[in-house]
């Protein structure tokens, strides 16, 4: 199976408990999660900026993938996270750079199985972009709206805004991720329903709207009817909140591509969620498959 997988890469400085840990962050995390959910004979490639000073961030890791598509650039953002015990973390970027640029001439003999792009900064990709990879692979795509629910102020942070052109976002995705803060930025109104509804009357399958440690809601439409079905979230020691979103929606995308069975890649997702939650390091990431496989049937 071939994979493209999309989105910056960022420097994370993750301020928490009075301390600040410095790592890679952004694409890192989905990057991480395909690789280590990827089997024999899948060739995953990679659509994000490189900077040889925080290079080290990511390699050996980055290595593993087709690196034909990737930017070099000067300066990749750094992206300040405050995470809090309850509720929504603040952000507050530097070095926010442009758009990830790419050829569209170079994604037409891949052959894609699917696409991912995760809209990690807001402003990796444009809806023209998004409808220019649609064109040509013609794969299904998967949207995890993310940071294009926040806006940019000019001392770097980042609050909660409504996306006013997700009209344009949703006319190229199949598959659409937010969690339950941004679902809300993405439609005119204030229900969470409502704004699923509408987003699938634009064409887009699945709406995928993740809760934190109580679960995921997905919403799908069903012989015309608007059908939703809940995984709880899974009981297990939280140690970090980074990420798991992120994990979360390759998990998903990849079990879905595989087998076709929405409702068996909800619960993978899940289980990988929940799995990445407990992992003291990054490096931990790489045993994600055992450990979901533990999770989901060894009990």
């Amino acid at each position: 199976m071939k994979l493209l997988i999309a989105g910056s890469s960022v420097e994370d400085m993750i301020h928490t408990n009075g301390k600040v840990l410095n790592q890679p962050g952004g694409m890192f995390y989905v990057a991480s999660a395909v690789d280590a959910l990827k089997e024999d004979g899948d060739e995953i490639f990679m659509l994000t900026n490189l900077s040889e000073k925080q290079k080290h961030l990511y390699f050996p890791l980055y290595e593993r993938f087709n690196r034909s598509l990737v930017n070099i650039v000067d300066q990749l953002p750094v992206n300040h996270l405050l995470i809090h015990e309850k509720g929504e973390r603040e952000e507050k970027y530097e070095y926010l750079t442009e758009k990830i640029k790419f050829d569209p001439a170079a994604l037409s003999d891949l052959n894609l199985r699917g696409v991912l792009v995760n809209l990690i900064t807001g402003f990796d990709f444009t809806p023209d972009d998004l409808k220019t990879i649609k064109s040509i692979t013609q794969a299904p795509v998967f949207l995890d709206i993310h940071s294009r629910a926040r806006s940019f102020s000019e001392d770097g942070n980042r609050d909660f805004a409504k996306i006013d052109d997700i009209d344009q976002w949703a006319a190229s995705v199949d598959i659409l991720q937010a969690n339950e803060t941004e679902i809300l930025c993405c439609g005119t109104g204030e229900i969470e329903e409502s704004i699923v509804e509408n987003i699938l009357n634009l064409g887009v399958k699945i709406v995928l709207v993740t809760k934190g440690d109580l679960g995921v809601r997905m919403y799908y439409r069903k012989d015309g009817e608007i059908n939703s079905l809940f995984a709880k979230a899974i009981k297990v020691e939280t140690i970090n909140k980074v990420g798991c979103g992120d994990v979360f929606g390759a998990a998903f995308f990849l079990n879905w591509l595989r087998t076709g069975d929405a409702v068996k890649a909800l619960y993978a997702g899940n289980a990988a969620g929940a799995v990445i939650s407990t992992y003291k390091t990054t490096e931990q990431i790489e045993n994600l498959k055992k450990d979901v496989d533990s999770l989901l049937y060894e009990k």
